[in-house]
């Protein structure tokens, strides 16, 4: 990320090249970690994700109730995979096929979420 961007487009891009959805204390550490962006302040990150928010840029994404992270909107269908012990979220690609089946007769589903569950690599080595 060069120098000359703005500070809301340096966060845009960081969660467009991101792994998963990523919190805004995740994507503050992320950015800080870089040396043209070690004095963002939080206050900064959230401020950038209301606006990438609001101008269609980001999505919002609640994984853990009450918990909010965010992500790129103009991704593809896709669902998320949660670590149980580092808790960060990581997108999973593909769909469940078939799941209309899966409802009450007279039902209709409009959309769907799936969250998978359990150890990232990094914590499965580390255990």
């Amino acid at each position: 990320m060069s120098e000359n961007k703005s500070k809301h487009q340096q966060v845009i891009e960081a969660l467009a090249v991101a792994d998963g959805p990523m919190s805004a204390n995740e994507l503050w550490e992320h950015l800080r970690s870089n040396p043209s962006l070690n004095s963002i302040g939080i206050a900064t990150v959230y401020r950038s994700l209301k606006k990438g928010v609001e101008d269609g840029e980001l999505v919002p994404v609640e994984l853990e109730s009450g918990s909010v992270r965010y992500e790129s909107s103009g991704l593809q269908h896709h669902h998320h995979f949660l670590c149980s012990t580092c808790s960060r979220a990581y997108d999973v690609e593909g769909c469940v096929k078939n799941l209309e089946k899966l409802l009450p007769q007279g039902f209709e589903m409009t959309r769907h979420e799936i969250l998978l569950y359990g150890l990232c690599a990094d914590c499965k080595m580390a255990g």
